[in-house]
């Protein structure tokens, strides 16, 4: 159970897996795309076969960045998200109401298209509730967070693993389009998905399951790309001996509210100490004493923090989970205009990040 731990006290999540994974956002190599070329959004050459690799075919992924802070409340869940607008089409980390008692928080690549052929592949974040990959809610043995298959020797399939199951289906969908060698690193998942609910006799629980691809080379430049079996570890409810503040996680890594507060961020504490009751709330958060806090509070404060951190034009997201009436919104989601897999033009400001040809080519 150390890396719950680890990942409560940390935005970027760290991972332990028993094999080796790929990695497709490294932020330290984001961070030299951007200042050399300005182009974020992710492009993979692809065929339909080996023997006949189009010229310019591609792939192009659009993410969900920026920070997912989740504060449990005594009468409700609270979660906020906060875009990080590293490019023209970045959407807020998006929060997914997946039943009156569950939300799932997407971040990473969450939209995918095919622009030579001008249609969407996949938006993740809109299929979601129906991506479960079986039905009910069977409650067995918890999760082993340890086993990055999910589960542990003789625990049942539960409700958490048919949705993360359901969604690597998508993505193994996506991945089929794949079929250029991605040069990955092994430290960082393609997505992540993040689970919150209210669980019958166990309370409120927060889990993370994180997505990696595999790839083999088959044939010249043909590569068949894997996704991986999903990580799981859960980041609620703490340890016995640890403090119950915030949850957090950030793609690309930021700073955490709480070490922007305790850090002395200037226009974060200045917010804060504009009001007493902002100002006992964040108390009460040092304190490990969340749980004696209201949902409408905790949603408040987070509010203000994220407002006083944000750059321009970040857009936020903001949600109540309640055990009894469900789904509140505070600020609801961006509209989305398109389904899934419509047939429409690459979205304005996509760019290719198609390497360009060498000498010779």
């Amino acid at each position: 159970m150390d890396d719950c731990r680890e990942v409560r006290s940390a935005a970027q999540v760290p991972l332990k897996k028993n094999c080796t994974l790929t990695k497709i956002f490294n932020a330290r190599r984001l961070a030299s795309a951007i200042a050399a070329a300005a182009l974020i959004c992710f492009v993979f050459p692809w065929s339909a076969s080996a023997q006949e690799q189009p010229e310019g075919g591609e792939i192009v992924a659009n993410l969900c960045a920026g920070r997912v802070v989740i504060g449990v409340a005594k009468d409700g869940i609270v979660v906020a998200t906060l875009e990080n607008p590293i490019e023209p089409d970045t959407k807020p980390p998006m929060i997914v109401p997946v039943s009156g008692e569950r939300v799932a928080i997407l971040l990473g690549a969450a939209d995918w298209w095919l622009p030579d052929e001008n249609r969407e592949l996949a938006r993740i974040y809109s299929e979601l509730p129906n991506l479960q990959s079986g039905q009910g809610r069977p409650r067995g043995p918890r999760l082993d967070p340890t086993n990055s298959a999910g589960g542990g020797a003789g625990s049942e399939a539960t409700d958490i693993e048919q949705i993360a199951e359901g969604l690597r289906g998508r993505l193994s969908y996506v991945a089929d389009h794949i079929h250029g060698n991605l040069k990955l690193d092994d430290d960082e998942p393609l997505l992540q998905l993040i689970l919150v609910d209210y669980a019958r006799d166990y309370g409120p629980e927060v889990w993370l399951a994180t997505y990696s691809v595999d790839q083999e080379p088959e044939q010249g430049d043909f590569w068949q790309t894997r996704v991986l079996q999903p990580h799981y570890t859960q980041l609620w409810p703490p340890e016995k001996d640890q403090p119950k503040g915030l949850v957090e996680v950030s793609w690309p890594q930021q700073a955490t509210v709480a070490s922007l507060i305790g850090g002395g961020n200037a226009r974060v504490t200045q917010a804060i100490a504009a009001t007493e009751g902002m100002q006992q709330v964040s108390a009460a958060i040092f304190d490990g004493q969340i749980q004696k806090q209201s949902a409408v509070d905790v949603a408040q404060f987070l509010r203000t923090c994220l407002e006083a951190a944000k750059i321009p034009n970040a857009r936020m997201i903001e949600v109540e989970l309640n055990e009894k009436r469900g789904v509140g919104w505070f600020v609801r989601p961006p509209t989305e205009t398109e389904a899934a897999g419509s047939e429409q033009a690459r979205p304005t400001g996509a760019p290719s990040l198609r390497k360009p040809p060498g000498p010779g080519r």
